[in-house]
């Protein structure tokens, strides 16, 4: 089946980017109030998460988060910075990481983009194999596959964290 080459139109793609623009700013109000009832309950950081996480019914950790992010990225450097997806708010400080976040915004970075320039280990050839042994150990834990393939998937692991540790004593690094 040849699949059709779909078009959006501009005034449906402006108005989604306007939608995820309101969610971001959403995460920061929801942060700001937290960090504000944080210190009303004199720095009870704990209790007001999981309280308002009860209530909500969303994940502490998904408050905390917001909590953080809003604490580091004051209004001043939001405003700076305006155009930053979420999790390149979460993933950088608007102070030790400003060169980066200029770069992003310079470029038009993703996400993924930002990490792999922040954290260059994630493109390193060993650590991506790494993270492939990982999808395949979880391969092998499927009951439903066959012996015999299961012992191909096992060789393949085998062959895969061989190229690991040839890439980590050729770049000096060890586990």
């Amino acid at each position: 089946m040849i699949k059709e080459k779909i078009r959006i139109s501009d005034v449906v793609i402006d108005r989604l980017i306007n939608m995820m623009e309101i969610v971001r700013d959403a995460q920061f109000v929801i942060g700001d109030e937290l960090n504000l009832q944080i210190k009303l309950h004199k720095g009870q950081k704990s209790a007001v998460i999981n309280y308002v996480a009860g209530y909500l019914n969303v994940s502490a950790s998904t408050l905390y988060d917001y909590a953080r992010v809003a604490r580091i990225w004051k209004p001043e450097y939001r405003e700076e910075f305006q155009a930053l997806d979420w999790t390149i708010y979460r993933n950088s400080d608007p102070e030790k990481d400003r060169a980066l976040l200029e770069q992003a915004v310079e470029e038009g970075w993703n996400s993924s983009r930002f990490k792999e320039h922040k954290f260059p280990v994630l493109v390193e050839p060993a650590s991506l194999l790494g993270r492939a042994v990982s999808y395949v150990k979880k391969a092998i834990e499927i009951k439903t596959l066959d012996r015999g393939l299961q012992s191909e998937i096992i060789a393949v692991m085998g062959l895969l964290q061989m190229l690991i540790e040839r890439l980590e004593g050729s770049n000096g690094n060890s586990k």
